[in-house]
This record gives C-alpha cells, sequence and structure tokens, in this order.
C-alpha cells in the first residue's frame, strides 16, 4: 500500500456512515416498497461511486474512504439494531453479525500490522488508488512516484 502525504479529514469515518445506509436497507429490504428499494439502492450506490471517483483527485485519501467504508460495513451489521422474518433468518443474521466481528478484527489487525510491523511504503499498482496523473505535476501534492517510460530502448 502506499503511504501518501499527511492528510487528515473526517472522510473515512463518512464512508463508514454512507456504508451504514446500506447495511440499513439490505437487513431491512423486506419492508421496502420495490422501487423505492430500487431507488435508495441506486442512489447510494451513485453517490458512493462519485465520491471514490473524486478520491482520484489530489489530497483525497481514497485508502481512507475504502477502509472506512468496510469498517462500516462490518460494523454495521454487526452493531446496528436489526428486524428479523422467522427463526431462519434470525440464525442468518446472526451467524452473519459473527463473522463481520471476526473479520474487524482480523482487518484490524492486518492494518496494525501493515502499518506498524512491516512498514510498506511502496506499491507499484496502488500508486494509482489516490490520484490519476493527468499532468506531470497533477499529483505532486499528494506524493505519489509515478514512473515514466520511453518507447524503444
Amino acid at each position: 500500500m502506499c503511504i501518501s502525504a499527511l492528510q487528515a479529514g473526517p472522510s473515512g469515518s463518512q464512508f463508514g456512515i454512507l456504508a451504514c445506509f446500506f447495511i440499513e436497507i439490505f437487513t431491512n429490504w423486506k419492508l421496502y416498497d420495490p422501487s423505492s428499494l430500487r431507488w435508495a439502492v441506486g442512489w447510494l450506490s451513485g453517490v458512493t461511486i462519485f465520491l471514490f471517483v473524486a478520491g482520484l483527485l489530489p489530497m483525497i485519501d481514497n485508502y481512507a474512504h475504502l477502509i472506512g467504508f468496510f469498517f462500516g460495513l462490518m460494523l454495521g451489521f454487526a452493531l446496528m439494531p436489526y428486524v428479523t422474518f422467522g427463526a431462519h433468518d434470525k440464525r442468518g443474521k446472526l451467524a452473519a453479525v459473527i463473522i463481520c466481528l471476526v473479520l474487524t478484527v482480523g482487518l484490524l489487525t492486518v492494518l496494525f500490522i501493515v502499518f506498524y510491523v512491516t512498514s510498506i511504503y511502496t506499491c507499484e499498482g496502488c500508486q494509482y488508488f489516490n490520484c490519476i496523473p493527468l499532468t506531470d505535476s497533477f499529483c505532486r501534492s499528494s506524493e505519489v512516484k509515478i514512473t515514466r517510460y520511453e518507447k524503444g530502448f
């Protein structure tokens, strides 16, 4: 994973809240009218895609967006109250809650290892996730290292 310039802000937590909206829709989907369900999922998907695309601009951290979204999905599903529709649905949701809590602890452990134990500072494939270099100096503020190769020998 690439480590970019120091960036601070609430965008990771806002993506976590956005993920909680998805969880609220998917755990209570039987309570919605099908047309309003499609509209809500479409609207939330559009907003999420727009914000991830906006994260390709300099000084916006897409890694914070992605990790905040994953943590929001897992913790939202595990900790938000939900409605059950029968005994089978209750067992399935309880199993999903346990799985989400285990995945949350696992992801937190992996992130701790990546950032504090192994300290991975470069990643050839990851450099375009935070900023797309439209010009030579476009991503300079994000400290993204782009290597351009000349054609030929």
